[in-house]
């Protein structure tokens, strides 16, 4: 693929100091892409077109909408009171090796109730591959977003999400990491009305020489709004890691509360992991929380291991897969937790080949 355009991704919201590298990501790519493969099952049709999504912001930035500019594939959803509760599968394909772009855009009215399960594929050729899921959602609507990146060695995927929340309207986001090639990865939320929350839960196995570049922005702006950020990891190998999680409490928004933890698992001499969590507060009566835990396995985690027989690998082995279980359970999907279960299975297979 020729890459010929230089983009920042993934923008803190407040700038650091520039030494660590974590302000932003530059990222070379090729805006000249084909749509790539978007398969839905379930849903409808929404008498809305893309462009009407312009406004909502999301977490890779603007400098990414060259990206879905022309030829991105896509639909237009609605949830109403006509399939509430309804659960819309979409398969992600990457279509070629000069990269490909997509895109799928819900609007959620009133009350309503929606969960969207998108699969990120294989692709044969290798390349790129751009998604954007976007959110208008309503009051008193919830929406689940579960995304599964399962792509192969040869593939980069920039990920991109935005939504807007009502009057008590909630965005629930669970998000896997089994693939085997990069990862860019923004969400970003506006809480607007009055106690709109959002929670974000995401799991990541990082081996090898991956990527992963992770920015999630939770904006509150109505009164009482809520927000929780899970996120759960194991590099290994020379893997490499960047999650910048920001809370920012605008003026205006008393009364509201958001939390963010981040647990990294490091079973390698030469991972690099960069962990910045940031809270922004222009709002007195808030509350707000930020932490991480890093590490490796101790000393009477492995002595309990040895003295039953279990080797240092089948140990680092079983806390990961324990950590990436824990996620996938939750995704409430039988088939898909299955697809995800065979997937970790061959990941993790793969990583015990030579580097």
């Amino acid at each position: 693929m020729e890459n010929n355009n230089e983009m920042k991704i993934n923008k803190l919201p407040a700038k650091t100091w520039y030494w660590l590298r974590m302000n932003d990501t530059a990222l070379n790519w090729n805006p000249d892409m084909a749509g790539c493969s978007v398969k839905i099952d379930g849903g409808k049709e929404a008498d809305k077109q893309a462009s009407d999504f312009d406004g909502i912001e999301t977490g890779a930035g603007r400098d990414a909408d060259v990206l879905f500019a022309q030829q991105a594939a896509g639909s237009v959803l609605v949830a109403d009171e006509t399939n509430k509760g309804q659960t819309v599968h979409v398969l992600i394909n990457g279509t070629g090796a000069n990269g490909s772009s997509g895109y799928a855009y819900v609007q959620a009215d009133a009350g309503s109730d929606m969960t969207v399960i998108e699969t990120f594929g294989e692709n044969a050729e290798g390349g790129s591959l751009a998604f954007r899921t976007r959110f208008n959602i309503e009051k008193d609507a919830h929406i689940r977003l579960v995304q599964i990146f399962m792509q192969d060695e040869n593939t980069t995927i920039l990920n991109d999400v935005g939504s807007e929340c009502a009057e008590n309207g909630q965005l629930d986001v669970l998000q896997i990491f089994i693939g085997k090639g990069n990862l860019y990865n923004g969400v970003r939320t506006e809480l607007i009305g009055k106690r709109a929350s959002t929670n974000m839960d995401i799991g990541y196995l990082g081996q090898k020489k991956q990527v992963i570049d992770i920015n999630l922005v939770v904006n509150h702006i109505g009164k009482k709004t809520n927000c929780n950020i899970q996120v759960d990891g194991t590099l290994k190998d020379a893997a490499e890691k960047i999650f910048r999680g920001s809370i920012d409490f605008k003026t205006g928004s008393s009364d509201s509360k958001g939390a963010e933890t981040e647990n990294v698992l490091l079973l390698g001499d030469d991972v690099v992991n960069k962990t910045i969590p940031l809270i922004l507060c222009a709002e007195e009566n808030v509350e707000g929380s930020h932490g991480a835990t890093i590490g490796e396995l101790d000393e009477d985690t492995l002595f309990y291991f040895a003295s039953r027989g279990i080797d240092m690998e089948t140990a680092e082995d079983m806390m990961t897969k324990g950590k990436m279980e824990v996620l996938y359970r939750k995704i409430q999907d039988e088939d898909t937790e299955k697809l995800v279960e065979k997937q970790l299975a061959e990941v993790m297979e793969y990583d015990r080949q030579e580097l």
